[in-house]
């Protein structure tokens, strides 16, 4: 009998992480195609977006997302969507937009490194 809970647990769980994933896929695909762009912030408990932050989403049009302190399944996904928010306001705004961005953006040092080789 727990086995039998314990098989039903897990498929459950697993059945929900699935739903979670391909919403989140659907999401990825929406915000892409969006006219504001969206930058995904990995916060805590406590959200992490200032007076500034709020400011520099205004001066570039674009928004923050911030998932808290619960990590997404597939945060590579996400840093590849900022990736290209980056490289959207680099043709926009030159590189300007890089000395303003909030430090810990998701992907943003990596993106840097890669932008700069």
């Amino acid at each position: 009998m727990k086995n039998n809970i314990l098989h039903i647990l897990v498929l459950l769980t697993f059945c929900t992480l699935q739903a979670q994933e391909k919403k989140e896929k659907e999401v990825i695909i929406i915000e892409i195609n969006s006219d504001v762009k969206t930058l995904y912030v990995l916060g805590g408990i406590v959200s992490g977006i200032t007076k500034e932050d709020m400011e520099f989403a205004k001066k570039y049009n674009i928004q923050y997302h911030n998932f808290g302190c619960l990590v997404p399944v597939n945060l590579s996904d996400y840093e590849e969507i900022n990736a290209r928010v980056f490289e959207t306001l680099n043709k926009e705004f030159g590189t300007q937009w890089q000395t303003e961005i909030k430090k810990g953006i998701l992907g943003f040092e990596k993106w840097k490194k890669k932008y700069e080789h």
